[in-house]
C-alpha cells in the first residue's frame, strides 16, 4: 500500500512511520526528504496563510482547496495512484513545548518567530484544520492520528488504520518498532511524560495563556482535545489596575 505521512515537527511523525512499517504488509511511504516545500515533504505547509510559514525552507506558493487539487499534485509528483494520507497530531500543549526547544536549537525555525507571539499555536490551528477539512473530503483516504492515542495503547489506533485503509497486518499481536529513524530511545519516563501530562508543569505563564487563548475551539473539539483555561490570565484581568 502506497502511503504518505503528514505533521509538524516534534508531533510524532518517525515513530507512526515506524510502527506502520513494522505492523503492516507490504507498505510503503512515499514522503521526499527534499526540496521542504513541495508537498512531498512529511512536514509540507498547505494552509493558505503563508506568511505564517516558519522559515525559507518551508516557503511555498501552493494552494489546495479541496482534497482532490492537493491529492492530484502529490500523486503527480510521485507517480503514484490512491495514496493514503497518514496525519499524525500531538495535543497543542505538549506539541508547543516540544516545538519551542526545536525552534530554538534549529536554523529552519525563523529567529524572530520564537517567542511567545502566538505564530506557533496559529500555525498549529491551521495545519490541522486543514487536514481535518481533507479528512471529511476523503475520508478513506486521509487518516489523523493522536500520537497521545498510540503511546497509552497502540492497538487500537493501528486497528483504526487498519480498518480505514484496508491495510493487512504481519502478526497477530502488535509490535513497538526497534529503532525509530532519526528519534532518540522513548523510555518509559518520557513516554509517562506524554500520556499523563507532566509537561503542563514546565509551562511558563506567558506560553500558556497564548495558547489557551489562541487555540482554535473548533480545531481542538474535532480532535478531542481538552482546551485548558489560563488561569494566570483571569487573575490578571481580575486584578488589573488602568494607569491614571
Amino acid at each position: 500500500m502506497d502511503l504518505m505521512i503528514y505533521g509538524l515537527q516534534r508531533s510524532g511523525t518517525n515513530y507512526t512511520e515506524a510502527l506502520i512499517l513494522e505492523n503492516f504488509k507490504h507498505t510503503s511511504f512515499w514522503n521526499e526528504h527534499y526540496p521542504k516545500s513541495l508537498p512531498t515533504h512529511k512536514h509540507f505547509r498547505l494552509y493558505e496563510q503563508k506568511h505564517l510559514v516558519p522559515s525559507l525552507y518551508y516557503l511555498n506558493e501552493f494552494y489546495y482547496p479541496t482534497f482532490q487539487s492537493f491529492d492530484a499534485h502529490v500523486s503527480g509528483l510521485t507517480k503514484k495512484k490512491d495514496l493514503k494520507y497518514v496525519v499524525v497530531v500531538k495535543d497543542p500543549y505538549g506539541w508547543y513545548l516540544s516545538y519551542l526547544r526545536y525552534a530554538h536549537r534549529t536554523t529552519e525555525i525563523n529567529f524572530l518567530k520564537k517567542d511567545a507571539n502566538g505564530q506557533f499555536i496559529l500555525e498549529w490551528n491551521l495545519f490541522y484544520g486543514k487536514w481535518l477539512q481533507f479528512q471529511q473530503e476523503a475520508p478513506d483516504r486521509v487518516h489523523i492520528i493522536r500520537y497521545k492515542d498510540l503511546l497509552k495503547d497502540l492497538g487500537p489506533s493501528l486497528e483504526r488504520i487498519e480498518d480505514r485503509f484496508g491495510m493487512t497486518r504481519k502478526a497477530k499481536e502488535w509490535h513497538n518498532p526497534k529503532a525509530v529513524g532519526m528519534s532518540k530511545k522513548f523510555n518509559f519516563k518520557r513516554k509517562k511524560y506524554y500520556t499523563e501530562g507532566s509537561y503542563l508543569e514546565e509551562f511558563d505563564p506567558k506560553h500558556f495563556r497564548v495558547i489557551s487563548e489562541m487555540i482554535d475551539p473548533v480545531v481542538c473539539e474535532k480532535l478531542q482535545f481538552e482546551r485548558l483555561e489560563s488561569e494566570t490570565t483571569f487573575h490578571l484581568q481580575n486584578n488589573y489596575q488602568p494607569k491614571t
